[in-house]
């Protein structure tokens, strides 16, 4: 079986698409190949599209009609897709290549996303929306696979496409974040995400500058992305006006392979999401990465974090949006060390048993192999190691058309 995983605005490199999704079918020996907006090194496997420069190179309405052409080149058993706004793109590849298998990946919950677009005009998001909802109506009817990242996602295309969807989430890869307790946790606190109002950052500042009128300063690491210069400037100015300069340190996004070593600088990993519609399905992904570096946790009291947070155990819950309720948390948790340790290790331990990228390789390969099969067009065959005709030299699955 080939697969073509395709994105026309992720980075080759990002977390969901690289790392947990191509470097854990290549590992499998299934071969990937990766269209994609920029260019990596091959490996095992796994190798970029003889595309991908000149689809780097094309404007970002052009690389829709670049992406049609790279996935038609490729001549893919299985194509995999990333964006929303390739859904027109790959309802045309599925016409011209009816024997292919055709895959959507759903990130988010897009139409609640559209919704609070800071770029796109107030009036417009609700018809941003509804396309978006039609969008994935037709994605679901016409598709030959779903895969969500949420279950709350997934049940919404369960209305339309029961039969055809998996849900992959988000779960961190144990070869990127291999056990290793740091030197040193030289920070109290440990934030990655997106920073906005949405996101809960300013509930964050506000509580933390609650424990300095207590006379409580803890250490905090924040790192991420923001709604442009003006969402830095703005996150910039709430941490100077609320005289919080000198215990936060203030860093951009992260490569995610740099993402382990500078998440395990911290004891308490934060989720402070604010209970807007797209957090009310999206499960936090930091959540998991917090884990997996041993740290706990509080969050949100939203349904995706409340599955998975055992209170007590491996983190705590905060009422969303309170940021008194947030300040006291801290301060009950900052009082304890050896029980935020504690939460840490049991975290660190359902990453290794449960929650890793492994098990959701196995999965989706297993899913791969039931929408071809639906659809008769390969039949996938385990290697075989007597050396037959359907074995694969280099291990893995074959392609018998």
């Amino acid at each position: 079986m080939k697969v073509c995983h395709i994105t026309t605005v992720h980075p080759a490199q990002d977390a969901r698409i690289f790392y947990r999704m191509c470097r854990g079918l290549a590992a499998k020996q299934i071969p990937v190949t990766l269209l994609a907006p920029d260019w990596f090194q091959e490996e095992p496997s796994l190798r970029p599209s003889t595309w991908n420069r000149r689809l780097g190179r094309a404007s970002r309405p052009r690389r829709i009609g670049v992406a049609l052409r790279a996935a038609l080149a490729e001549n893919a058993t299985l194509y995999h897709f990333h964006d929303p706004e390739l859904i027109p793109m790959a309802l045309t590849l599925k016409a011209l290549r009816p024997s292919a298998v055709v895959v959507y990946d759903v990130h988010e919950d897009y139409p609640s996303m559209m919704l609070e677009k800071y770029w796109l005009p107030r009036r417009l998001r609700p018809t941003a929306s509804t396309g978006i909802g039609m969008a994935h109506w037709a994605a679901g009817k016409f598709l030959d696979g779903i895969v969500t990242a949420d279950g709350a996602v997934a049940e919404d295309f369960a209305k339309f496409a029961a039969e055809k969807i998996f849900c992959f989430y988000n779960f961190p890869s144990m070869d990127v974040f291999a056990a290793a307790e740091p030197a040193a946790r030289s920070a109290d606190l440990v934030y990655l995400g997106g920073m906005s109002e949405r996101a809960g950052t300013f509930l964050l500042l506000d509580a933390l500058a609650r424990l300095a009128r207590q006379g409580s300063r803890p250490t905090v690491r924040l790192a991420g992305y923001t709604d442009g210069e003006k969402g830095r400037a703005a996150v910039t100015e709430g941490i100077r006006a609320r005289g919080l300069g000198s215990q936060i340190e203030l860093a951009g996004r992260l490569a995610h392979a740099r993402v382990p070593e500078w998440i395990s600088a911290g004891r308490i990993g934060l989720v402070p999401l604010q209970a807007i519609a797209k957090f009310q399905k999206n499960i936090p992904s930091k959540m998991f990465e917090y884990w997996a570096c041993g740290l706990a946790v509080l969050a949100s009291d939203l349904p995706p974090a409340r599955r998975f947070v055992s209170s007590g155990e491996n983190g705590l819950l905060f009422v969303a949006g309170d940021a008194t309720d947030l300040a006291e948390k801290l301060r009950s948790l900052l009082a304890k060390p050896d029980l935020v340790q504690a939460m840490g290790r049991n975290g660190r331990r359902q990453i290794e048993n449960q929650w890793n990228n492994e098990k959701q390789i196995d999965g989706l390969i297993d899913f791969y192999r039931r929408i071809a099969a639906r659809r008769q067009v390969t039949k996938l065959t385990p290697i075989d190691v007597t050396g037959s005709q359907t074995a694969n030299s280099r291990g893995g699955w074959n392609s018998n058309q």
